[in-house]
């Protein structure tokens, strides 16, 4: 991964094959800029079509006189609008122009004073200087970057805690890139077995691991896991995650949808609806990534997950429309849409981890297309059944930068998922609001216990349209500094 310091060299004399420094919209210099520009003979930087100083907005400058080989102005749009993501989308920016300047230096983060704005300037370099080239040839196109080396220049007073906020931000970026490299993996190369033994290795530093095999499940009764996995030739496995402080000052539980390819069984999904489906693990990804990096940070939470794992196939003995299946602690299903598989797995892993009596349970899925229309691509819904966790989990979210919006649980809905033949069926027909359907149908499994849903099917993956900032194409990594935020606050 990309290597973050902080220094306190003067802009001019930094040796760095290029400078990053910040300008406004309006013809506004951010700091470093004046001195800069001035060096390089300008009274002012040059505003051209294309450069406005618009957020996403970057232009380069030769650079004669500086110790820098080259000058890169990064836009910030508005000088009243800035706040630390728009650092961390500026310096994803930097990071994407800069991908063959081996050494880069940047003024970025003293746009705002304190820690925080480091934290966020390191983590745009980190996640916009990603790339996932694993699977390319010898002779692909472009070229690797070679931006190996960031240095975030800071006033030599606040040193000490530009370095404090570093180590975090690169914790956060290292768990974040995790999940991502989870997430983009190809699904013949991620089956339910596979990506067990991968989210062991990712956590081994930092928690217990069990894997449930299918003997396992069986015997302790997670039939909908079972049930969604019959269709493929790799049976489906739980991942229990737990994560054991000392003197731990409370104890919250995490679920991960982890469906690994969701060619939507029987009720087969259409060619571009399968486009994304090796993302439909992104929700077990995230937990895997933000577990990854508890021991270090130190959280002094215990922290249970249960990732559920399945591939969601049309094969031979694949479950049937009508079926009834019978949960994690006896509730049964009527199945009426074998692509409304995510939240019959969910519902054994929320109802199994319930029975620990948490302090709270967060759960994140790609459950379902009906928040995309309702909160777009690039934000998350989240709805539960406590007030307080919901708002700890929204300013966290803020803090994190991944956009979330509370959607509410209408109880009057609540009797659309009402069976003639089970308990409950796992479509609330024909209600539309299919993520509140989604929820209603995830609360019956949770008891009293305080719990929220991250609906992250739109923000899980960004297609190439809408990659920008620090977020290139392909996965994404939402939730797992939203995860880690709002565990390390609660564990203060």
């Amino acid at each position: 991964m990309l290597t973050v310091t902080v220094s306190a060299d003067d802009p001019l004399r930094v040796a760095a094959d290029l400078l990053v420094v910040p300008v406004f919209k309006g013809g506004i210099e951010g700091p470093g800029a004046a001195a800069v520009l001035a060096a390089l003979g300008l009274d002012a930087w040059p505003v051209t079509p294309d450069f406005r100083g618009d957020i996403g907005q970057q232009l380069l400058l030769s650079s004669p006189g500086l110790e820098a080989r080259g000058v890169l102005l990064v836009g910030l749009g508005r000088m009243d609008a800035t706040d630390n993501e728009r650092l961390r989308r500026a310096a994803g920016v930097a990071a994407r122009a800069a991908r063959h300047a081996p050494r880069v230096a940047t003024t970025l983060s003293q746009v705002h004073a304190g820690p925080a704005a480091v934290e966020a300037v390191a983590e745009g370099f980190a996640l916009g200087a990603y790339e996932d080239r694993r699977h390319l040839g010898v002779d692909a196109q472009p070229p690797a970057s070679t931006l190996t080396d960031v240095v975030v220049l800071t006033p030599s007073s606040q040193l000490a805690d530009a370095r404090q906020a570093l180590a975090r931000a690169q914790r956060y970026a290292c768990a974040t890139i995790a999940a991502r490299d989870l997430v983009n993996l190809p699904p013949g190369h991620k089956r339910p077995a596979d990506l067990a033994d991968a989210i062991a290795a990712l956590v081994a530093d930092s928690c217990e691991v069990e894997i449930l095999d299918a003997a396992a499940l069986r015997a302790e009764g997670f039939g909908g896991l079972l049930a969604v996995g019959r269709g493929s030739s790799v049976e489906p496995r739980l991942v229990r995650l737990r994560y054991r402080p000392a003197a731990a000052l409370g104890h919250v539980a995490l679920v991960g949808k982890g469906i690994t390819f969701d060619s939507g069984g029987l009720n087969l999904k259409r060619g571009t609806s399968m486009e994304w489906m090796k993302a439909d693990m992104a929700g077990a990804a995230a937990i895997a990534g933000a577990c990854s990096a508890l021991a270090d940070l130190g959280v002094r939470l215990e922290v249970t997950a249960l990732l559920a794992l399945a591939e969601n196939m049309p094969g031979r003995d694949a479950q049937r429309p009508d079926d009834v299946i019978r949960i994690h602690g006896g509730t049964t299903v009527e199945v009426r849409d074998t692509d409304a598989e995510g939240r019959l797995v969910l519902a054994d892993a929320l109802h199994a981890v319930a029975q620990e009596a948490p302090d709270a349970i967060v759960d994140l899925a790609t459950l379902t297309g009906s928040s995309l229309h309702a909160v777009g691509r690039l934000a998350a819904a989240v709805m539960g059944n406590d007030a307080e966790l919901l708002s700890s989990l929204l300013r966290a979210a803020g803090v994190a930068g991944e956009s979330l919006w509370e959607l509410p649980l209408w109880d009057d809905l609540e009797h659309l998922l009402d069976s003639p033949v089970a308990d409950l069926n796992n479509t609330g027909d024909g209600a539309n609001g299919g993520a509140i359907m989604g929820g209603l149908f995830l609360r019956r499994f949770v008891g009293d216990v305080p719990w929220a849903h991250l609906d992250i099917a739109g923000p899980s993956f960004r297609p190439v349209e809408l990659a920008g900032g620090y977020q290139p194409p392909g996965g994404t990594g939402y939730g797992v500094r939203t995860l880690l935020a709002w565990l390390e606050r609660r564990g203060d």
